[in-house]
């Protein structure tokens, strides 16, 4: 038997240690440091950015890798600012409105609504009837009742507060049980005399058939294409006739537009905002309340007009439409209903609004004002609060009397929630005017056969063209658009591609990962060589 000493035992210990290490080598250590340098100075050598290569460039001074160095800094720099501003106006203005052609045929548009308004709110001789057969105080005349009727145009911003007469007048209207909707129904000269002759498209009609009245902020008037209240009121034995949706024309030039002939009667005048006789012509959107925002012409009697249009309109794409309401900064018309008019638009969400601020402060809406009924129509006893608070329904925001200077737009909050319309029309207008002449006139004999003219008003509403302006609002930026706009200020300024991005990441972490797995083979083919 063999005999194993103590020293031999050990002896063996150690020769399969080395045996063991020699088979499995020892892993060098990681130094993330070193090898992040490493990684960096193989990629700036290699990649297609500007000046990165000159940074590490074999050869170079201290001096001139500085050099290199701030220039490639400074791109950098130059390029981040510049993604950051990109981006910015990004999410500042997600929608842009542009000019998509010049080109767009009228006819696609509707014809604007046509509003007129008399210059006189009372016709002297129907208020002195009215007066004469209402009852009075035994001190008072009918002509001084008569004259008192023009407290009632208060609420248009006219006269100084007066809560004495206020307070006469609303106990006069309370002994003889009436309101001041009904007595200005009276008042107001009736659209069958105002309308003498009227002719559209070159045909002649009858006036009621084209005419309907109206309440405006001007009071009561006669609106030709008017479609913005729920309920017209054309007679009932016309209103299978009238078209379901606005009128429109083929054509340009006064002969295919509107012509009215309008009756001022201006011995009949009682009540006026405007020292001149005459009428107020407002040219509005269809579906839009005739209000101050309409394009408001003074048309004066015994003179013929040209008013000419010009329209133009805006539509929103899809896309645009993607976005909520407060970010794209309009409303379509289907997102929000109103409560009286029709169709959702700014002109008639603001007026809808001012109603709404006035019932609040008075608990009434003044005539002029749109009101669907459920609210309380102001009486003689209101005047005083209505007057004091016009801030609240004649400014265009309601509330606020400040210059526009002090105002700033990121500040305000739009009263009632009311933003532009996404779609709308709208319709500029020039306007010519002379005097009426018809001693040598020979065209359209028929239209004033049997009328004496005498302080008569023509006046012809057209389209001045065949074709419109129409704008496009659309995305700011698509992610498309996002992607060549960085694209191409990090290609200006670095020379960045895909194909850059793609060398970074391979460099700092598959590259880590093929390192590894070269380590390991080499480990490999060193442990079999040992074992051989």
């Amino acid at each position: 038997m063999q005999k194993i000493t103590f020293k031999g035992l050990t002896q063996r210990v150690i020769d399969k240690k080395e045996d063991f290490f020699k088979a499995h080598p020892k892993r060098p250590d990681f130094h993330c440091r070193s090898w992040f340098g490493k990684q960096l100075r193989e990629l700036c050598d290699i990649t297609a950015l500007h000046g990165y290569s000159q940074v590490v460039r074999d050869g170079y001074s201290m001096l001139e890798r500085s050099v290199w160095s701030c220039a490639v800094v400074a791109s950098t720099i130059s390029a981040i600012t510049l993604l950051m501003i990109s981006w910015s106006w990004t999410v500042e203005t997600p929608t842009v409105t542009v000019t998509e052609t010049t080109n767009y045929p009228t006819w696609h548009l509707p014809f604007p609504a046509v509003t007129v308004c008399n210059l006189n709110k009372i016709s002297a001789t129907a208020a002195l009837n009215r007066a004469q057969t209402m009852r009075r105080p035994g001190n008072m005349t009918a002509a001084e009742l008569s004259a008192m009727f023009r407290l009632f145009l208060h609420v248009t911003g006219l006269g100084e507060v007066d809560p004495v007469r206020y307070r006469l007048l609303h106990d006069i209207m309370l002994m003889n049980n009436v309101e001041i909707p009904q007595l200005m129904g009276e008042f107001t000269p009736p659209c069958s005399t105002l309308l003498e002759r009227c002719m559209w498209k070159g045909t002649q009609w009858r006036c009621d058939n084209l005419f309907q009245v109206v309440n405006s902020t001007e009071g009561l008037c006669c609106s030709f294409n008017y479609y913005g209240l729920l309920k017209d009121n054309y007679p009932k034995k016309i209103t299978v006739s009238v078209p379901k949706d606005p009128r429109r024309v083929m054509a340009s030039g006064y002969q295919t537009g509107l012509s009215i002939l309008l009756q001022p009667f201006g011995e009949d005048y009682h009540s006026t905002d405007v020292a001149t006789y005459g009428f107020k012509v407002m040219i509005h959107s269809s579906y839009d309340y005739p209000d101050n925002d309409a394009e408001i012409k003074l048309v004066l009697a015994g003179t013929e007009s040209f008013i000419s249009l010009k329209p133009t309109a805006t539509y929103a794409t899809e896309d645009a439409l993607s976005f909520t309401p407060s970010v794209r900064n309009c409303y379509d018309r289907q997102e929000r209903v109103l409560s009286v008019m029709q169709r959702y638009s700014y002109v008639n969400c603001m007026v809808e609004c001012r109603a709404a601020n006035i019932y609040a402060k008075c608990g009434c809406v003044p005539y002029h004002l749109p009101n669907n009924g459920s609210l309380r129509n102001c009486e003689m006893s209101d005047m005083e609060c209505v007057v004091r608070a016009r801030d609240r329904y004649l400014t265009a925001v309601p509330a606020r009397n400040g210059s526009v200077e002090r105002l700033s737009y990121g500040t305000i909050v739009p009263p009632c929630g009311c933003l532009p319309g996404c779609d709308k029309v709208q319709y500029p207008s020039e306007m010519v005017t002379g005097r009426m002449n018809r001693t040598f006139s020979f065209n359209a004999l028929s239209f004033f056969k049997d009328i004496q003219l005498k302080n008569q008003s023509l006046v012809h509403i057209f389209l001045a063209d065949l074709t419109a302006t129409h704008f496009r609002m659309d995305i700011y930026q698509d992610s498309l658009g996002v992607l060549a706009s960085f694209g191409g200020i990090l290609g200006l300024f670095l020379g960045f591609s895909i194909i850059t991005g793609f060398e970074m990441v391979y460099f700092f972490s598959i590259r880590l990962l093929f390192d590894a797995l070269a380590t390991n083979n080499g480990n490999r083919n060193a442990s079999s060589e040992n074992h051989d």
